[in-house]
């Protein structure tokens, strides 16, 4: 096991503790006049209203400098993000122990987001499962190479229940609206208890959005599928469901199965119902999509196979096991992930990988003209999100699978209709349709603009500063907002360093006397431009209709960062506070430096030499002696 701190030796079963309604006037963990904001330490501030105010220039002696303030800080959402968040708060940052007060509120019944939502029979992450996973504790043994999504879902649990890491999890908790006050520098948040149906207001200096995109399901508008209110009553007699509402309880065998959609959820499906005795399947798709292996399983695993997803054997499972050779094991795949980014430039070598894509594809479809023609792109390899699909494009060459393009118009009580003049008879209509990615919030978010919510500022597109912050919308953050790193490797390791990147604001809030922080419209205007000229470049803004681009052929990206994950990473280490409006709780910026000492420097058997220096000159004297000796060579 791989951690920055042991887990506890035994994590109990984590029960949602009951939440008090607090009082927007009584501010549990604001300093108050004349209180102690940790332990025993005091204030540096002497008034606690969050309002500039005017400052007497009173210095208390007792007050040392970058004293920290406690901060109540709310998550939104226990995916992966909110329980990374959870992990570095109890272990990996020690330090905001007693600084942060924490509570996550998920809408659902069990951590997983997710994960926890799309259970659709072969659903499976297309990302290798070694690098998609916990930086703090990477899992050993993975069944296959891409994890299937029970595999992801059980050990996302496990590391929850070892971790402890649902200790401030409530559960049933769904965000109804989050409103900033300006005057009390706080977050009002509104959660409702879904079991209860009880609804309270929570408090926060800090708010983070944990809420994956890929959760909220988008349902095709085809009168008569449904009840609707813009398209009439529900015609169709037979079984609806949704990729991201499976309904299990439904036996698929011996039905005729429409499945709508060739996403990545579309692609998984079919093969699954085509196998199932007794049904016939029909895939209704509006264009093609890359069903391809960029880096085929053996080239990572170092031995020969002809497996799409090969299994580990017990005796790899063994040697990573060891925790060095499990690191070099996801080092080799993560250096294989990121030398490939080049593939999603525009050019040659874009072109030169569509011709191997389409070839593949073309021996997988058995050469037939009528399927190629229908499921090979035309655009560039990687607009729309890469699949590797095993079995889906073999499906089409059974007797039980067939394929259409024409539009759907409707449906009748057994049957799909097309524009084509097809009536198609089936029992069960799967909708492989996908989600909501607007990255609008679901609830009002309210900043200091009272007149406008976040979802309505985001109407005609989602934007972001580094995928991150908004302009006026102060402490808020989140942790895949729109174009971040979620179309190149692991996305689990950019959360982390998002992570880290709010951290890093969390401390400097806590410690430097800051009322709020939100980036200026200037640098998230400058960003977003230079995103798109970036993108110009990049194959994410191609000729295909993709979902990178809210569905459109000719939108900007919004879904992806305009660059390569090292990129991000380099961009997410520091906080660039020059791009940021801050805002003190006093008038004079500098009350953070108290009395003019550090507590630091009173402690008994404090070392007051300055750090490194005696490395840093022995560091120079190595540089020089190592030039000496290279001109006395060149001599």
């Amino acid at each position: 096991m791989t951690a920055f701190q042991e887990p506890p030796a035994a994590a109990p079963d984590a029960v949602p503790v009951a939440v008090e309604a607090v009082e927007p006037t009584e501010i549990p963990g604001v300093v108050l006049p004349g209180s102690v904001p940790l332990g025993d330490k005091k204030s540096p501030i002497d008034d606690n209203s969050n309002a500039a105010l005017e400052d007497p220039f009173k210095l208390n002696p007792d007050i040392y400098a970058y004293e920290p303030r406690k901060l109540r800080v709310i998550t939104i959402g226990a995916g992966f993000s909110g329980l990374l968040v959870a992990h570095k708060f109890q272990y990996q940052h020690p330090e905001l122990k007693e600084i942060v007060e924490h509570k996550i509120f998920e809408a659902l019944h069990d951590v997983g987001g997710t994960w926890l939502m799309n259970d659709y029979p072969g659903v499976q992450c297309d990302v290798p499962a070694h690098i998609y996973a916990f930086p703090f504790d990477p899992n050993p043994n993975w069944t296959n190479f891409y994890a299937a999504g029970r595999d992801i879902q059980a050990y996302i649990k496990a590391t929850t229940k070892k971790w402890n890491l649902d200790r401030d999890i409530h559960f049933n908790h769904k965000v109804v609206n989050a409103i900033w006050h300006e005057a009390a520098g706080h977050w009002q948040v509104t959660v409702l208890d879904t079991v209860s149906n009880i609804q309270r207001d929570e408090f926060c200096e800090i708010l983070i959005s944990s809420q994956g995109v890929l959760v909220h399901e988008s349902w095709p508008s085809i009168p008569g599928l449904r009840d609707s209110d813009t398209l009439g009553p529900r015609t169709f007699k037979g079984h609806v469901t949704h990729s991201a509402r499976w309904d299990h309880s439904f036996d698929y065998s011996g039905k005729r199965i429409a499945v709508i959609g060739n996403g990545s959820s579309g692609i998984q499906i079919v093969p699954q119902m085509a196998k199932l005795p007794g049904t016939t399947v029909r895939n209704f798709v509006r264009g093609p999509a890359w069903v391809y292996y960029r880096a085929p399983a053996s080239q990572h695993m170092g031995r020969s196979t002809v497996e799409t997803n090969p299994a580990y054997t017990e005796e790899e499972k063994e040697r990573f096991r060891d925790p060095e050779i499990h690191r070099q094991e996801r080092k080799k795949i993560i250096a294989r992930s990121n030398k490939s980014f080049y593939i999603f430039k525009k050019g040659e070598t874009n072109q030169a990988a569509m011709k191997l894509a389409a070839a593949q594809m073309a021996e997988k479809l058995g050469h037939r003209k009528d399927l190629c023609d229908i499921l090979i792109p035309k655009w560039e390899l990687g607009c729309r999100r890469i699949t590797p699909g095993p079995g889906y494009l073999e499906s089409f060459l059974k007797d039980n699978v067939t394929l259409t393009k024409s539009a759907i118009t409707g449906v009748d009580e057994n049957a799909v209709l097309t524009a084509d003049g097809e009536r198609w008879e089936c029992d069960v209509v799967v909708c492989a349709t996908g989600f909501d990615v607007s990255y609008r919030p679901r609830y009002p978010v309210l900043g200091l603009d009272k007149t406008t919510d976040l979802a309505s500022l985001w109407a005609d597109g989602a934007k972001a500063y580094m995928s991150i912050c908004v302009p006026k919308y102060p402490n808020y953050f989140m942790m895949t907002g729109p174009n971040n790193l979620g179309g190149h490797g692991s996305l689990i390791m950019s959360l982390d360093w998002v992570a880290e990147y709010i951290i890093k604001w969390i401390n400097k809030i806590s410690t430097e006397d800051i009322k709020r922080v939100s980036p200026t419209q200037s640098a998230m205007d400058s960003f977003i431009r230079h995103g798109d000229e970036v993108h110009k470049t990049l194959v994410w803004s191609g000729a295909c209709s993709s979902w990178y681009k809210r569905g459109t052929v000719d939108g900007r990206v919004t879904a992806l960062f305009g660059g390569s994950a090292q990129l991000f990473n380099r961009l997410t280490r520091e906080l660039r506070p020059e791009d940021f409006e801050i805002e003190y709780r006093t008038a004079n910026q500098w009350r953070f430096m108290g009395n003019g000492f550090t507590r630091f420097e009173f402690e008994e058997g404090a070392d007051l030499a300055w750090r490194g220096e005696e490395q840093l000159i022995g560091e120079k004297v190595q540089v020089i002696a190592s030039v000496t000796a290279a001109v006395d060579a060149l001599d």
